[in-house]
């Protein structure tokens, strides 16, 4: 299927690594221009010469369609300079994947102002600062693509992972009103939300269990494995396949939507 995504420009945040390192390459071999950001400049500078030499790029494309920017996008003047540096590379921002964050372990009990609010800093706020970076430029052209990922702690939020569940639940009304409120100029705003996607940081859980309890892998991942209906963990190229098709024309009827990709984890329940 052709997405029509050869010479659109997009920006995804936390691009360095995981999911959304995966959405940047397939964003790449579907013949966009890719911007991407992280915090830790070594990991990005890595990521971005990983992107350069994919085998979706084509030869002596690379280098002018990988744009790598350090920078934290729950800070207003890192977003600033982000998306300037993409439009001074690529002149538009026709996409925008939100996707840098991750989750914090804390109860009632245990939970601090700062905790809460570092997630809504980098949910929230991190953002809803990009989409409006990032918003003259499709109201101009009449078009936008907006994809945020957020956990599915929007929907089952956990008691001991607070700070995120409160931060998602937050981000995906954000996203609910934009969509709404930008839908008659052409820009779709969506969500996605995913679950036991093996990525570093799950990968780096289930390690730590088989060493603490000696188990086989399959044993240690079980507790994530058996929780939804597939059986299996996720990756992140098939969050990237979601991705890439929410902000593709062929998606231009979709709108205001929130997709989960858990293995089934989030059901609807007919009656």
């Amino acid at each position: 299927m052709d997405l029509a995504l050869t010479g659109r420009t997009a920006i995804v945040t936390g691009g360095s690594r995981g999911i959304g390192f995966a959405i940047a390459a397939r964003l790449l071999a579907e013949g966009a221009r890719v911007a991407i950001c992280g915090r830790d400049t070594a990991r990005l500078d890595a990521a971005a010469e990983r992107l350069r030499a994919s085998s979706g790029c084509e030869a002596g494309r690379a280098g002018e369609a990988v744009l790598a920017v350090a920078a934290d996008t729950s800070v207003s003047a890192d977003r600033d300079r982000l998306v300037e540096a993409a439009l001074e590379r690529f002149g538009r921002v026709d996409i925008l994947v939100n996707n840098a964050g991750t989750h914090v372990r804390a109860t009632v009990d245990d939970m601090t102002d700062a905790q809460l609010q570092g997630q809504l800093d980098d949910k929230l706020f991190g953002f809803l600062g990009m989409i409006r970076a990032v918003l003259p430029g499709m109201r101009a052209r009449g078009d936008g693509r907006v994809v945020n990922i957020i956990g599915q702690a929007t929907r089952h939020p956990h008691p001991d992972r607070l700070p995120s569940g409160i931060a998602n639940a937050a981000a995906q009304a954000m996203s609910k009103a934009l969509a709404d409120a930008l839908a008659r100029e052409n820009i779709r705003i969506n969500t996605v939300c995913p679950q036991y996607i093996e990525t570093d940081i799950l990968a780096g859980v289930i390690a730590k269990e088989m060493a603490d309890r000696n188990l086989d892998r399959a044993s240690a991942a079980s507790g994530f494995t058996r929780a939804n209906v597939l059986g299996r963990l996720g990756t992140a190229e098939e969050v990237a396949d979601l991705v890439a098709f929410l902000v593709s024309d062929r998606a231009d009827h979709v709108s205001g939507s929130s997709v989960s990709i858990d293995g089934g984890y989030h059901r609807h329940v007919f009656g």
